[in-house]
């Protein structure tokens, strides 16, 4: 089987709309190992970036600094790896 793309409309409660997509496995794969330590515990500054530049598609190219509020920040990318994830 191919890899086919899946995507996602996203309304954080600010009200702000974002689609996310996900990646294939190896990628999903890279962007854990480069989003965790050792014992496998999400680093922030690592993983956020890397859903911003991989999973959040629309808008697109977005930066932790570019949210107003750290609240919308941490919902948007914990929305966008949960997608990652689970593809839901």
């Amino acid at each position: 089987m191919a890899f086919k793309p899946k995507t996602k409309e996203f309304k954080s409660t600010q009200g702000n709309d974002y689609t996310f997509q996900n990646v294939p496995n190896s990628k999903q794969a890279e962007i854990l190992d480069k989003g965790t330590d050792s014992n496998g515990k999400i680093l922030n500054t690592r993983m956020m970036p890397l859903m911003l530049e991989h999973v959040v598609v629309v808008p697109n190219g977005l930066t932790m600094d570019e949210f107003e509020t750290w609240g919308e920040l941490e919902e948007v990318t914990n929305a966008a790896f949960s997608f990652l994830r689970t593809g839901k």
